[in-house]
C-alpha cells in the first residue's frame, strides 16, 4: 500500500476500499456497529453510483466528454427528437450527471481484470438506456421522498420501454441509448468501427450463407483508468432475507424479499443486487406464495450466507514471501504486467516483431499480441485476488447468497469458491472448533485430490504418504504437475503448521445430471456408474469411463475397420464428456460435429466427422434408451405448453419454477459516424410477446434437472445446517470442514432417498402444465399423481391444449407431438413399473412403488461398509 501516494488519481481510488480496510485493522477488535458503518462505506465506494466520487477518480475521461464551449450530454439529448415524457425525464438530472454516468456504465460494461477495449454498440445502448431511464427514476423518487417499495414496479417497467415503443419512424427506439453513443462518438472517446475479423459464417439452407455485421465501439483510451464496480465480501453480516411486501400482504416471488447488502437499490444495483439472479424476472421467477414457503427458503439461505470466513493468512504470507519462485515456477504472472497499457505496448511489440525474423516465422502478430493480452488480464487477476487477502486479513467476511429462477445458489463478485483456484486457495472457514486427529485424513485426502483423481481415498491416503518426503522438500516443483496448484498447496501448508481444522474440503455430486436420470429411470446400473449405488469394490465409479469403453466397442461394430481405428486410438474420457455431458441438455448433431473437428480433424475429414458424431447419437438412442425417452416426454411437454401461449411450470418442495421464453425480435437504430459521414446500423433484440416454441423446447428438460438438482442441493444444505456445520455450495458442489466431510455424502443419498417417487414428479410436472388449466373446480392433484395417467385420459387433455383456427400444417404439427408424447409417457411408464398388462392404473402405480422402494433400499443399504462416493473429493 506504501505506493498509493505517487499512483495515479485513478489508481488512488481504485485503492481506496484497500486503504479503508487496512486503517480499520487499527482499531481492532472493531465492535458490531463499527463493522456496519464500514460495510457501508465500502459498499458506497464500489456499488454506487456517485456523481462527485466519479468526477474526482476518473479526470481524465471526464475532461474528453466534457468541454468548456461544448454541450453537456443532458443538452445534447434534448436537441433530439424525443417524446415529451422523455424530455421531462432529462430534467431529473443535474448539468453533468450523465457524463458521470457514462463513465460508471463504462466501468460496468468492461471488466477491469481483462483488457477488451472493444464491445458491441448494441450492448452498449442497451445499458447507457436503461441506466438513464432508471436512475432518473430513482432521483425522482428522492425528490419526491418515495419509498422504494412504491417506486418498484415503475423501476421493472423501465426495462420493457424500449419493446413498448411504437414501431414507427416519428418514434425513435431508444433515444437516449442511441443519442449517448452519437455524443460519445462526437467527443473522440469512443471509434466506430465494423469488425469482420475472424467472423463465423452463418450457415443458411441449399449452401448458402451470410456473415453477420456487428458494429463496435473501440475505445480511444486506457481502459483501466475506469473505476471498478466490484461486488466484495461483506465485513459484518448480510442483511436477512425477509418479505418486503406492503400491507401484510404474502410475497409471491423472490422479487418481493429484501436482504443481502446494507445499501439500498440505486441504478443498475437494483438489477444485481437481490435474491433472484436471473435479469428478467417477469419471464422467469420462483413462485413462492402458497404455505409460507418464502419463510423456509428465507431460512435456508440466511443461514448460509451468515457463514463467515476468513483468509487463509499462512497461506497468504506463503505467497508473499515466495512471490518471485511462483512467477520463476510459472505459477503465478509477473506483478509488472498487471500495469501494462496493452495500448501502448503493442506499438512497442509491433516494431519488435517487425525486426525478429526467426519470430514472424513460427507465429502472426496478432497471435502474439493476443498472447500478451491474456498475460496482461491474467496478473490483473492475479494481483487483484492478492490485494483483496492482504485487505480481508484479520476480518471475518460473509458471502450474499442468490438464486436464478431454477433455485440454483450463487455468490457474487471475485473472492469467493465460484472462483478459479487462486481465490479458492485463500478462503477458510472461521470459527472452526478442534477436531479429533483422525480427522487430518479427510485433509490429506482432499489434498491428494487437488493433486490427481485417485480410484478411492485410501489409495490417495496411500499416494500421500509415499511421496511426503518429497512434497515437504520442495512443495513448488512437486506441485507443477497439480490439477489445482494453489489449493494442493495451501492444504499443505495447513497440514504441516497442524491449522487444517478451518480449511475447506470440496466435494462434488458424481455427474449430478447422470445421477438425477438414474433416479426418474429408476435405473441401478447408471446408479451404480454414478457410484449413488456404492461400488462392491470399494472405488469410484466414473460413467464416461464406461461410456468411452461401450463408445469404441460400438464403433468398430458401426465404422469402417480403417475409420473405426483411428478413432477409438484418438477418443478419450474428455471427448467423451464433452459429448454425452451436453447431450442431455440438448445438444444437436451437427453441433457435437463441429466439435468433433477440433479434437479429430488432423486425421479425419470434416464428413467423417459428421458420421462419427452421427454414430455417437446413434449409440446413445440404442445403448441408454429411457435417458432419450424421458428427455423427448418432457421437452414435448414444454413446446405444448409454449405453443398454447402459456409458460413452463416445475414444481419442488417449498417453490415452483416458472420460465417463459419469448422470441427476441431484432430492431434496427441509426447512429450518426462522426469519422466516416454515415448512418450506422445497429441491430438490438428486444422481447416480443410471442412465445418461443423452439427455445422453450430445448430448455424445458434442462431447467427440469437444473431444479431437481437446486433442490436437492438446498436439502443437503438445511441437513448441514441442522447439525451446525459449516456449509458452502456452488451447484453440486459441497463445500464443509473436515470434521463433517464424511457425512455429506450419506446426507446427499438420504435426500434423494426421501424424495417423492419418479413418476409422480413426472405425473405432477404433466398435471401442471397439460391437465390443471383445463380442469374445472378443485381437482384432486395428488390422487391423479399417484396413478398411471391412462392413455385416454392424457389424450384427452394434450387435444385440449390445442388452440382453435390453425393451419392444417400447424395441426399436423400438433398431432405430431401428442403422439410423441403418449408414446414417450408409455414408454416411461414400462422402464419404471415394470412391463406390467392391467387395466387397472393403480397395478402399475404398486408395482412402481415396489421399484421404487428397492431401488431406495440400495442407495441405503448398498453401502454398509463400503465407502460412499456419490459425493466425492
Amino acid at each position: 500500500m506504501s505506493d498509493v501516494h505517487s499512483a495515479t488519481k485513478s489508481e488512488q481510488y481504485k485503492n481506496e476500499v484497500f486503504i479503508l480496510l487496512d486503517k480499520a485493522k487499527e482499531l481492532f477488535p472493531l465492535s458490531e456497529d463499527l463493522l456496519r458503518d464500514l460495510q457501508m462505506e465500502i459498499e458506497d465506494m464500489t456499488m454506487l453510483f456517485d456523481e462527485q466520487s466519479m468526477f474526482k477518480s476518473v479526470p481524465n475521461i471526464i475532461k474528453i466528454l466534457i468541454r468548456d464551449y461544448d454541450v453537456s450530454a443532458k443538452d445534447y439529448l434534448r436537441g433530439m427528437e424525443l417524446e415529451k415524457d422523455d424530455i421531462e425525464l432529462l430534467s431529473e438530472f443535474g448539468q453533468y450527471t450523465i457524463e458521470a454516468l457514462i463513465v460508471h456504465v463504462l466501468g460496468m460494461l468492461f471488466n477491469p481484470l481483462e483488457n477488451y477495449s472493444i464491445i458491441r454498440v448494441a450492448s452498449l445502448v442497451e445499458r447507457l438506456e436503461y441506466s438513464v431511464r432508471i436512475q432518473a427514476l430513482l432521483l425522482k423518487s428522492r425528490r419526491c421522498k418515495k419509498p422504494f417499495s412504491m417506486v418498484k414496479d415503475e423501476v421493472e417497467k423501465v426495462k420493457f420501454s424500449g419493446k413498448e415503443r411504437k414501431r414507427s419512424k416519428l418514434v425513435i427506439m431508444y433515444p437516449f441509448g442511441s443519442g449517448l453513443v452519437q455524443f460519445m462518438e462526437e467527443r473522440g472517446l469512443i471509434t466506430l468501427t465494423s469488425d469482420l475479423i475472424g467472423t463465423v459464417r452463418v450457415q443458411k439452407k441449399k449452401g448458402a450463407y451470410f456473415l453477420p455485421s456487428n458494429l463496435f465501439a473501440l475505445c480511444n483510451f486506457d481502459i483501466s483508468l475506469l473505476p471498478i464496480k466490484l461486488n466484495l465480501p461483506m465485513v459484518c453480516p448480510p442483511l436477512d432475507w425477509k418479505s418486503a411486501s406492503q400491507h401484510g400482504q404474502e410475497p409471491r416471488t423472490l422479487s418481493d424479499l429484501s436482504g443481502g447488502y446494507l445499501s439500498g437499490p440505486t441504478g443498475e444495483i437494483y438489477d444485481r443486487y437481490r435474491l433472484l439472479s436471473t435479469g428478467d424476472i417477469y419471464n422467469f421467477y420462483i413462485d413462492i406464495g402458497r404455505d409460507n414457503n418464502y419463510m423456509y427458503l428465507c431460512s435456508v439461505m440466511n443461514k448460509l450466507q451468515r457463514q463467515p470466513f476468513q483468509i487463509n493468512s499462512d497461506w497468504l504470507k506463503y505467497i508473499q514471501i515466495n512471490e518471485d519462485l511462483f512467477v520463476e515456477y510459472g505459477y503465478l504472472m509477473p506483478k509488472f504486467l498487471s500495469s501494462m497499457n496493452i495500448k501502448n505496448v503493442s506499438f512497442l511489440l509491433r516494431e519488435f516483431y517487425m525486426k525478429d525474423e526467426v519470430i514472424n516465422k513460427i507465429c502472426s502478430f496478432n497471435e502474439l499480441l493476443q498472447t500478451l493480452n491474456k498475460s496482461i488480464q491474467r496478473a490483473r487477476y492475479e494481483q487483484l485476488i492478492i490485494k483483496l487477502a492482504i485487505a480481508y486479513e484479520g476480518y471475518k467476511f460473509y458471502l450474499p447468497a442468490f438464486l436464478d429462477f431454477r433455485g440454483r445458489i450463487y455468490r457474487s463478485g471475485v473472492l469467493h469458491f465460484h472462483e478459479r483456484d487462486l481465490a479458492r486457495s485463500l478462503i477458510v472457514f472461521a470459527d472452526c472448533n478442534s477436531m479429533e486427529s483422525r480427522k487430518k485424513d479427510n485433509v490429506i485426502a482432499a489434498a491428494a485430490f487437488h493433486y490427481k483423481p485417485f480410484k478411492s481415498v485410501n489409495n490417495a491416503l496411500l499416494w500421500y504418504y509415499e511421496n511426503k518426503l518429497q512434497i515437504e522438500s520442495n512443495s513448488l516443483l512437486f506441485t507443477l504437475e497439480a490439477k489445482r496448484n494453489f489449493q494442493f498447496i495451501a492444504n499443505q501448508i495447513g497440514i504441516f503448521t497442524g491449522k487444517w481444522n478451518c480449511l475447506p474440503i470440496i466435494q462434488d455430486a458424481s455427474a449430478s445430471a447422470y445421477q438425477i436420470m438414474s433416479y426418474f429411470l429408476l435405473d441401478e446400473s447408471l446408479a451404480k456408474r454414478t457410484n449413488l449405488i456404492p461400488s462392491p469394490d470399494g472405488e469410484m465409479q466414473d460413467v464416461y469411463s464406461f461410456l468411452l469403453e461401450e463408445l469404441k466397442e460400438f464403433m468398430k461394430a458401426e465404422l469402417a475397420n480403417n475409420l473405426s481405428t483411428i478413432v477409438c486410438d484418438i477418443i478419450d474420457r474428455k471427448i467423451v464428456k464433452g459429448i454425452f455431458m451436453p447431450i442431455i441438455y440438448g445438444k444437436t448433431l451437427m453441433s457435437t460435429a463441429n466439435d468433433l473437428k477440433v479434437h479429430l480433424s488432423h486425421f479425419i475429414t470434416h464428413k467423417e466427422c459428421y458420421e462419427i458424431a452421427s454414430v455417437c447419437f446413434k449409440f446413445w438412442r440404442t445403448k441408454y434408451q429411457g435417458i432419450p425417452c424421458l428427455i423427448r416426454l418432457i421437452r414435448h411437454i414444454g413446446w405444448i405448453v409454449s405453443a398454447r401461449n402459456s409458460p413452463v411450470f416445475y414444481r419442488v418442495p417449498f417453490f415452483t419454477t416458472v420460465q417463459d421464453y419469448m422470441i427476441m425480435e431484432p430492431i434496427n437504430i441509426w447512429v450518426y459516424d462522426r469519422l466516416h459521414k454515415k448512418r450506422r446500423r445497429v441491430t438490438l433484440r428486444v422481447s416480443s410477446s410471442k412465445r418461443d416454441r423452439r427455445k422453450t423446447e430445448i430448455s424445458t428438460f434442462v431447467n427440469f434437472i437444473h431444479q431437481k438438482d437446486a433442490h436437492i442441493a438446498m436439502c443437503v444444505v438445511e441437513q448441514m445446517l441442522s447439525i451446525g456445520a459449516p456449509i458452502y455450495t456452488v451447484h453440486d458442489n459441497f463445500i464443509s470442514t473436515a470434521q463433517y466431510s464424511d457425512l455429506i455424502p450419506s446426507i446427499y443419498s438420504n435426500v434423494i432417498c426421501n424424495m417423492d417417487p419418479p413418476l409422480s414428479v413426472i405425473n405432477e410436472f404433466i398435471y401442471m402444465n397439460v391437465i390443471k388449466p383445463f380442469v374445472k373446480g378443485n381437482s384432486n392433484k395428488s390422487s391423479m399423481a399417484r396413478k398411471e395417467i391412462s392413455k385416454e385420459m392424457l389424450h384427452y387433455y394434450l387435444k385440449a391444449n390445442v388452440p382453435e383456427n390453425i393451419s392444417k400444417k400447424m395441426m399436423a404439427t400438433w398431432e405430431e407431438r401428442i403422439s410423441g408424447i403418449l408414446t414417450s409417457y408409455d414408454n416411461y411408464t414400462r422402464i419404471v413399473c415394470g412391463d406390467l398388462k392391467s387395466p387397472n392404473p393403480m397395478d402399475l402405480w404398486i408395482a412402481h412403488e415396489k421399484k421404487w422402494e428397492k431401488f431406495k433400499l440400495k442407495l441405503r443399504s448398498g453401502g454398509k461398509g463400503i465407502p460412499n462416493y456419490c459425493v466425492h473429493y
